[in-house]
């Protein structure tokens, strides 16, 4: 730990710190979900640009999921290892919640026998209904575990590959503007403008593992990046909402995401502990969080008019124990 103190001293950029606080990343990412997921009357205060730009929470996600993906293939895991593992983590969650979301809604004669098993099995509604979205991080992420191994394949033969999420970002363009593209998967544009992120962590994940630094001008250009592209997000949420194709601030997110993370991994190294195993909580059951905190909580509150703050913080309150009882649940009766 004392090596690791004295690199962060020399002031370059460790891409290293992305792996070591990959919890705390976590963390901060799912607060910037919550406070996105509040939401509050539309206005261009700058507190409700923020908010929307909470967005990017999802994006770090991605970013560190990838990079974590590349350090786990690096191991020399088998395929079937590899994906149980991924599996085990997400799948046994979603079940729970998808059977206590789901089921009332059948119940209550809401929803069709044959839609309700195929949205418990693999959230049928999102892959085929527009904005149908209210857990589609789930199906989005275990459909990038499913295709990782082939792009990290690809990647392990040459590293001409890591240019394939340009590829998909040309992509995102191309989906918005033909029309037949557009009528037929802009249903799933929400999942399809993540890829290059997720892609671009694999391709850095081995920057982490190999712990390359970049000199200390690096982060002038982590902070010009973070800068002009949270400006850029604040453009579209201050007015320009609903004038402009999402994908946009979508493809802002990528840089603002990046430099975000190594920004934060940096401001890390001097906060205090408290804070930090704060934050590595909240990341380490990100996942039941994420689950739990909209339709759960944050809905039943809402009728009360608690004010945008209060709301947040009741949540959170609420949450936290929820899922981390939830995380307790599975980690001692499925995963082990």
């Amino acid at each position: 730990m004392k090596a690791d103190n004295n690199k962060h001293t020399t002031g370059a950029l460790q891409w290293t710190s992305l792996s070591r606080y990959r919890s705390e990343l976590m963390g901060l990412a799912m607060l910037f979900i919550l406070l996105f997921h509040v939401g509050g009357r539309h206005n261009e205060t700058l507190a409700y640009c923020l908010s929307r730009c909470g967005n990017v929470g999802v994006d770090i996600f991605l970013f560190v999921s990838g990079i974590g993906l590349w350090f786990a293939w690096s191991k020399g895991t088998t395929l079937k290892q590899f994906y149980w593992r991924r599996y085990i983590r997400v799948y046994p969650a979603w079940l729970v919640i998808a059977c206590l979301y789901f089921i009332p809604l059948y119940i209550n004669d809401k929803a069709d026998l044959t839609d309700t098993i195929l949205n418990i099995i693999y959230y049928h509604g999102f892959w085929t209904i527009y904005n149908e979205l209210h857990f589609w991080y789930i199906p989005a992420i275990m459909t990038l575990y499913t295709v990782a191994p082939a792009y990290m394949t690809l990647l392990s033969r040459s590293r001409s590959w890591c240019w394939l999420p340009v590829v998909f970002m040309l992509f995102c363009i191309a989906m918005r503007y033909d029309q037949t593209l557009w009528t037929s998967l802009r249903h799933i544009e929400i999942f399809i403008s993540r890829i290059p992120i997720f892609l671009i962590g694999i391709n850095v994940g081995q920057w982490v593992r190999e712990r390359r630094e970049a000199s200390r001008d690096a982060w002038v250009v982590a902070a010009l990046s973070l800068a002009l592209s949270a400006y850029v997000c604040l453009l579209f949420e201050g007015g320009l909402r609903g004038r402009f194709p999402l994908f946009l601030e979508r493809m802002a997110y990528i840089p603002l995401s990046i430099s975000l993370s190594l920004l934060a991994c940096r401001m890390f190294a001097y906060f205090p502990q408290l804070l930090l195993r704060s934050l590595a909580f909240i990341g380490t059951i990100s996942l039941e969080f994420y689950l739990i905190h909209v339709e759960f909580v944050m809905k039943q509150l809402k009728p009360f008019s608690l004010g945008y703050w209060l709301t947040a913080l009741l949540t959170l309150l609420i949450t936290l124990p929820l899922a981390w009882l939830l995380h307790k649940v599975l980690e001692k009766g499925v995963r082990r």
